[in-house]
């Protein structure tokens, strides 16, 4: 940092490119949270299917050779399949568009921290030079 504080145009520069960059990076941190929370919702809608393929693993014995009942359980496998394959398709897409928003998202976030941080530095200089400047007086 200079010796000397930033004179009051700088400061309130500063301020507001604090806020702008603040403004950003919860606008890109918001639009990351979309796909975040779509990837969440698929990834329990991917655990329901597995619980609902348990119940056809539990087979009386006199209901193992009906014909019938193996019919309607390879079409719920097939159903089961179909829908975790949606899903899995879905959670890709999602996932992908959470990678290409992540960078944007950093560098937003990054931006306005180091500005929080240069203006931290900067009020603290200028509460040192007031301090001074009493102590001298």
């Amino acid at each position: 940092m200079s010796r000397r504080p930033a004179d009051p145009a700088t400061r309130a520069r500063l301020e507001a490119l604090r806020i702008v960059a603040r403004m950003q990076s919860d606008a890109a941190l918001a639009r990351l949270a979309a796909p975040a929370q779509a990837r969440t919702r698929l990834v329990q809608a991917l655990d329901a299917l597995g619980a609902a393929e348990e119940p056809l693993g539990a087979v009386s014995e006199g209901a193992a050779g009906d014909p019938a009942m193996v019919q309607a359980r390879l079409a719920h496998a097939r159903w089961l399949d179909a829908q975790r394959r949606m899903l899995n398709q879905r959670l890709a897409l999602v996932q992908a568009e959470y990678l290409t928003l992540r960078p944007a998202a950093q560098r937003a976030f990054g931006r306005a921290e180091v500005l929080d941080r240069l203006g931290e530095a900067l009020a603290a200089e200028a509460r040192r030079a007031a301090a001074r400047r009493d102590q001298t007086s």
